[in-house]
């Protein structure tokens, strides 16, 4: 069974910690349960209420009053939610609480309706920026701080791989350009390419001509003469250390001295401009670049 602190259950659930202990106190809210050192902790049901209760509360529901419901009357209420609220920023709330959910409990069917509730509602960026980011952030939350197994995180990212990977399928390019051709790949020890794999749909839709490396891939290997003149994309999470971002991009660019190098990287790494590293901080700087 997991076990999630009042911090993890916060930064999920939305719900200032101020509020939970509030709630606790005057409500009975959840009951948590003690360690042997006597801190509360919460488990993956606790964790699915909270989040509906977060949701419902910011609706105008009384938590006095939703304590006391059954769990099958909190999902119509959520359902009843999705369907009347206008506000898209609280839908996509709504979207992105049903796929944490799904990969907490293995429910496919559950992250099967929500995808294709989101696309038709959204366009594939939209979807991506509004429900695929905050989903994996709060899913990277739970999985940095061990608090999920590596099963729950595989099972949402593996959908969503697999969802992409179907919308990429769908583009016909009648006429790529074939100048200056995209290399798409993630680093040694980078396994995470949801984003990569976006990319590679963004640029197929702009029938840009893409060579897809993937994961883990050895920087020896992209030697290669077919590799002069193109450019290349890669992705570097928050857990390298700045040594490793700055020795690798020192390597791709005196490797591909006449390529146009781009670097997807989270804010606390930073590079030395003297390589030349273009830097992408989110999808709309990306999106400029394909204008």
């Amino acid at each position: 069974m997991s076990q999630y602190t009042i911090d993890q259950f916060s930064k999920i659930t939305g719900l200032n910690k101020l509020v939970i202990r509030t709630w606790e106190n005057r409500y009975n809210f959840l009951k948590p349960r003690r360690s042997k050192t006597n801190i509360r902790f919460y488990d993956n049901d606790m964790l699915s209420k909270g989040i509906k209760y977060s949701i419902l509360v910011e609706q105008g529901y009384k938590i006095s009053k939703l304590i006391k419901i059954q769990e099958e009357d909190l999902n119509k209420l959520i359902e009843e939610t999705l369907h009347s609220d206008k506000n898209q920023s609280r839908r996509n709330t709504i979207y992105t609480s049903k796929l944490v959910e799904s990969a907490i409990f293995f429910n496919q069917n559950l992250f099967e309706e929500t995808y294709n509730n989101c696309v038709k509602e959204m366009d594939i960026i939209e979807f991506y920026k509004n429900i695929i980011i905050p989903t994996m952030s709060k899913i990277g939350i739970l999985y940095l701080n061990s608090k999920i197994t590596p099963a729950n995180e595989h099972f949402l990212s593996e959908n969503l791989r697999n969802k992409i990977a179907l919308e990429t399928e769908k583009i016909i390019n009648k006429k790529q350009e074939k100048k200056n051709k995209w290399i798409l790949f993630l680093p040694e020890n980078e396994y995470h390419d949801i984003g990569l794999l976006f990319a590679k749909l963004l640029l197929k839709k702009n029938n840009k001509e893409v060579i897809y490396l993937g994961q883990n891939v050895p920087r020896e290997s992209l030697k290669s003469p077919k590799f002069e003149k193109v450019k290349i994309m890669f992705f570097v999470n928050a857990r390298k250390t700045n040594d490793y971002v700055e020795e690798l991009c020192s390597y791709l660019r005196n490797e591909f001295k006449k390529s146009c190098i781009y670097m997807v990287y989270n804010n606390e790494n930073k590079i030395n401009n003297k390589y030349d590293i273009k830097e992408i901080i989110n999808i709309d700087d990306f999106i400029e670049i394909l204008k």
